[in-house]
């Protein structure tokens, strides 16, 4: 099988003599994969912000065709075209139960291993098949759309769709910090939301265009220009850095919400809790439940009322799995333009 490998921060390679995946449990599925992506979130084991096991296929976002099924698997069938959320989830725990999928005590994140060796990697969706544990309450029909959009409905449009719902906004302006994929995905769900007015800050100019084609109601500034921009009673931080987090604060009005989407660590983290109780701020953050919010947004989808910006989020797409070293090291150096690749096992 082909497929790219994690060998150590900085080293990913291409490989096409991979085990292919089995059935474990029988709960398991199999998928071939018809598209994977490269998320920002990729980015943490390859540039050494996070610690994961050698070895591991990394990738966490999926679309594809179910080949192989467990004996009690009973709602996926073979030949189901399926959306692959981000991490497992068993549907029935109370976790799932109240919208937190992505903390199901069952939950696992797809391209990642512990790099102690305890537990067995889950590995991930950036090589040409995928083991999917818990078919049944993971796995998600696909609706009728291209395989870009159905890809970004793995991670980046519902991880920014619940980041805005939850700045729990009711009126005014909006400001999205940080414009990637998921931030241009914020844009599109503020939009779609009947926000009025987003403001858009990322310091490069290709991507606060890309912000401003996505609707009349979006304008763009640099980190350099926010200051001056006012106060925000709502602000989604889909950058990552401590400056945008300091940033963020920067423009909050006295009572506003901050949605971080970013994984943080102590080292990343740039908001100080006495700015917090300074401006009686709420902070609000976390893995995006998206096993969850398909529920809420594939209706949408289907109908058309629910818009994903695939064409602006994704500059490089269906790239062979060969090119993956090259567009993982030209991602980490925002090189070429890059918002978002996919890869056409």
């Amino acid at each position: 099988m082909r497929g790219l490998i994690f060998d150590a921060p900085g080293e990913i390679r291409y490989a096409d003599d991979l085990v292919e995946p089995a059935i474990r449990e029988p709960t398991d599925a199999i998928v071939a994969v018809a598209s994977a992506g490269m998320c920002g979130s990729d980015l943490h084991p390859y540039q050494g912000r996070e610690k994961c096991a050698a070895g591991v296929i990394p990738g966490h976002e999926a679309v594809g065709v179910v080949v192989e099924i467990g004996a009690r698997v009973n709602k996926v069938v073979v030949g189901e075209r399926v959306i692959v959320p981000f991490t497992v989830s068993c549907g029935h725990c109370e976790r799932c139960t109240r919208g937190l999928s992505s903390r199901c005590w069952s939950s696992e994140l797809f391209g990642w291993g512990d790099p102690s060796g305890r537990t067995r990697p889950l590995h991930g969706a950036q090589a040409e098949r995928l083991r999917v544990p818990l078919a049944d309450s993971t796995l998600v029909q696909a609706p009728m759309v291209d395989d870009g959009t159905a890809l970004l409905l793995t991670d980046n449009f519902p991880t920014a769709w619940h980041a805005v719902t939850r700045t729990d906004w009711t009126n005014g302006p909006m400001a999205v910090i940080g414009l990637g994929a998921v931030g241009l995905c914020a844009v599109a769900a503020a939009l779609t939301r009947g926000v009025p007015e987003i403001v858009a800050i990322d310091p490069l100019e290709s991507r606060r265009v890309a912000a401003v084609s996505l609707g009349m109601r979006v304008r763009t500034a640099t980190p350099e220009e926010a200051p001056s921009l006012g106060r925000f009673s709502t602000v989604v931080e889909a950058a990552g850095p401590k400056t945008a987090q300091a940033m963020a604060v920067s423009i909050a009005d006295i009572g506003a919400t901050i949605s971080i989407i970013a994984v943080q660590t102590a080292e990343q983290f740039g908001l100080e809790p006495v700015a917090a109780y300074d401006k009686n701020l709420t902070i609000r953050a976390g893995r995006a439940p998206v096993r969850s919010v398909l529920d809420e947004i594939l209706p949408g989808v289907a109908d058309g009322s629910i818009s994903v910006p695939t064409s602006t989020v994704i500059t490089h797409p269906e790239r062979p799995l060969s090119e993956g070293p090259d567009l993982y090291r030209a991602f980490a150096a925002r090189d070429n333009g890059i918002i978002k690749a996919t890869f056409r096992p």
